[in-house]
């Protein structure tokens, strides 16, 4: 399901590949990567991600954390 890299032997995603693994359309990784959130490696014209390199980091930044109940409560 993915290409192999010669960079360490690490595997790389299509752009389809990647975000199906995201679980988001391949416009709105597009999106994503156009506006910086997330790299990519280019080679011509096709786009890879790596899962190490660029897919968990960027899941991690999206990653909301719950708000503490005290914050925000007036006493």
């Amino acid at each position: 399901m993915s290409i192999e890299g010669t960079h360490g032997g690490e595997g790389l995603m299509s752009e389809q590949q990647a975000a199906r693994w995201l679980g988001v359309s391949r416009i709105t990784l597009l999106r994503a990567r156009m506006a910086g959130r997330i790299g990519a490696y280019r080679i011509g014209t096709r786009v890879l991600y790596s899962e190490e390199k660029h897919l968990r980091p960027f899941l991690a930044a999206c990653e909301r954390k719950p708000r503490d109940a005290r914050k925000g409560v007036r006493a």
